[in-house]
């Protein structure tokens, strides 16, 4: 695909705007075949309402579910559909600790129309803060670690706004074929995994629950993504602007560069285990004036086990890459409904990681939480870190601390 340039209509996507699908199933919970997966998105499709927790903080916890009534009753009226999401973790470790700050907010708007199919409108601002002074790039510095310890400011600000996602989206009637432009989110779209993505309600480490290899997880701009779903199968391709800015622009469309990315995954229902996804993701990010051409192959799989236990597996390579490993392996899997909490969840994986700079040593982790469900709204995350053979320091062993709070509205 190396020379190949995307149609001139690119041009018109700053105008435009991302993601969304009224009929998508929470992943989860998910354990049939859901129509579309949209990982950390998803959370906009959950219903509070229908869950329950340990507490019920009495006069305000029947507040609470006046509100996730009133925001039905906006869904069912008006097909409009909003989260705010603040999710905070905290971390500690010999020597140093982080209290990162994540504000989500994601909005979508369903048209209403005659013409058949579904087309929405969605955006998802996120504002990460670094409480105390210290960023995730610095705590990781701090222990001499490489890998990414959690999904926060791993850059020299203390605080962060992200224009996430700005983009339309259309389902054809039959549900087969998805179409969006706009400003995408790659974390929503490829290389997603059911029981281990993104740090809000699952593992801390992005070494497991996203990749930190391929370079177009780094990266944010306009472009077109297209997904075909059968049966058992689906096929999904991404043309884009790879773009470093956090908001809209327009320097990368104007400059050629172009980011490919081909995914193919099976959903097949084994008898016996339960529904499962196989994905395979081939990208390709031209060279530009500072960075070689990357190519990389990533793979993640996650499958039931029953109706209380699923599996994952996650691997990815690249050639050439900018990113701080140019391979990782991850394996692990998710106890759900444990102790007989509907709402709670036990992960648990292991990982390796080989560096993009050949002077250091292959990093190895392991990670468990317990992600308790307090309330409708309200989780509470223990979490433990262990990583042998720190890359960047001479010691044998690090263990990291973690409690995570997430409040969903």
């Amino acid at each position: 695909m190396k020379g190949i340039d995307c149609p001139a209509d690119l041009r018109l996507l700053a105008c435009l705007t991302c993601v969304a699908f009224p009929f998508a199933a929470t992943s989860q919970e998910q354990t049939d075949a859901p129509d579309f997966d949209y990982g950390e998105f998803g959370v906009v499709f959950e219903n509070p309402v229908a869950r329950d927790g340990y507490l019920s903080f009495g006069a305000v916890g029947r507040a609470g579910l006046q509100y996730f009534e009133f925001k039905e009753r906006v869904q069912d009226e008006a097909g409009f559909y909003w989260v705010i999401e603040d999710r905070l973790i905290n971390q500690w470790a010999d020597g140093s600790r982080i209290n990162d700050n994540e504000l989500n907010v994601i909005a979508r708007l369903d048209f209403a129309g005659d013409a058949p199919g579904h087309t929405s409108l969605n955006i998802w601002g996120q504002f990460a803060n670094s409480l105390g002074g210290n960023t995730a790039g610095q705590f990781q510095s701090d222990l001499g670690i490489l890998s990414p310890l959690n999904g926060g400011n791993g850059g020299p600000d203390n605080s962060v706004e992200i224009l996430q996602m700005l983009a339309l989206e259309h389902i054809t009637a039959d549900e087969r074929f998805r179409f969006q432009i706009g400003k995408l989110a790659m974390r929503t779209l490829v290389n997603l995994n059911r029981y281990a993505h993104g740090d809000s309600e699952m593992f801390f480490s992005p070494m497991l629950g996203n990749n930190p290899v391929v370079p177009y997880t780094a990266l944010l701009g306009n472009g077109i993504f297209a997904q075909w779903k059968a049966e058992t199968w689906y096929l999904s391709g991404v043309v884009r602007a790879p773009d470093v800015e956090t908001g809209l622009s327009l320097e990368a469309l104007q400059d050629g560069n172009r980011e490919y990315v081909i995914e193919a995954a099976l959903q097949p229902a084994i008898p016996g285990l339960g529904y499962g996804e196989y994905r395979l993701t081939w990208s390709l990010d031209t060279a530009t004036d500072t960075q070689s051409e990357v190519r990389s192959l990533s793979a993640s799989f996650d499958q039931d086990i029953g109706d209380r236990l699923g599996a994952f597996f996650r691997y990815s390579v690249a050639k050439d890459t900018f990113r701080a490993f140019r391979e990782r392996t991850a394996i692990g899997f998710q106890v759900k409904t444990p102790f007989g909490f509907r709402y709670d969840r036990i992960g648990v994986g292991v990982w390796q990681g080989d560096p993009t700079d050949e002077n250091l040593g292959m990093e190895r982790g392991f990670e468990a939480y317990y992600r308790a469900q307090v309330s409708r709204a309200f989780e509470i995350t223990p979490d433990i870190q262990y990583i042998a053979n720190p890359a960047l320091s001479g010691a044998d062993s690090e263990v990291v601390f973690g409690l995570r709070f997430r409040l969903v509205l």
